[in-house]
């Protein structure tokens, strides 16, 4: 599992940096999923939105390094 911290941002470096990063987002992601359904489940629209924002803001965290460590392997063709 990855030491870096979401707060701390995405790493920069090693493409290795940048999956092991990926890797902590979309746990965190899919926590965020699995507490959306609870909420779901037991009609807390407040917790629900809530989740739902934060599983929206991994994902996305997710996907910009995705796309920066797309960008890292090109630049190093």
């Amino acid at each position: 599992m990855s030491s870096a911290s979401f707060s701390q941002g995405a790493p920069h470096g090693s493409p290795w940096a940048y999956r092991e990063f990926i890797e902590e987002t979309l746990n965190m992601a899919r926590i965020q999923a699995e507490l959306g359904v609870t909420y779901a489940s037991i009609g807390d629209d407040a917790g629900l939105e809530y989740t739902v924002r934060r599983l929206v803001a991994y994902t996305r965290a997710a996907l910009t390094t995705l796309n920066d460590l797309r960008t890292t392997k090109e630049q190093r063709l």
